[in-house]
């Protein structure tokens, strides 16, 4: 369930982003102030495509497929749990080499692109501890008593 809310907190985070991107407004930057300069980088399309967009796909599909595993473990013969943890690294990986950028390329940081980083972080954290969890066979009992799927493990 956290990978899910901290999907739900990235998906709001890049969809500002991008509703900026889109109406050419300017971002409020709560600490800083590099955020316009981050946004208006070349850093700030991916072959082409405002790096805001693919963020929130990028999140979307990680929030269905966290809302997925409570509910399922397989689909079409794919653990959601290992799938997750996927998406996630994936995620993870972009947000260290979006920090790096920032930082080294284009010297100034912009606070929601941090925040995304950070959630990247902790989503993985979650997606990986779930999945040990899975793998371990070590249950919380709340998640026992309230998961069909995880209880027949």
């Amino acid at each position: 369930m956290s990978a899910a809310l901290l999907s739900l907190l990235g998906l709001l985070d890049a969809a500002y982003l991008a509703l900026e991107r889109v109406t050419g407004g300017p971002i409020a930057c709560p600490i800083g102030g590099g955020c316009e300069t981050v946004q208006s980088s070349a850093y700030a399309l991916l072959f082409g495509v405002p790096v805001a967009y693919i963020g929130v796909a990028g999140y979307a599909l990680l929030l269905v497929v966290a809302l997925l595993s409570l509910q399922v473990g397989n689909l079409g013969g794919i653990s959601l749990d290992a799938l997750l943890l996927a998406l996630a690294s994936i995620a993870l990986l972009a947000g260290i080499y979006f920090m790096y950028v920032q930082i080294v390329m284009i010297g100034a940081i912009c606070f929601w692109c941090a925040m995304a980083a950070l959630l990247d972080l902790l989503i993985w954290l979650a997606a990986l501890v779930n999945w040990r969890l899975m793998r371990s066979g070590t249950f919380f009992l709340t998640v026992v008593i309230s998961s069909p799927r995880r209880a027949k493990k």
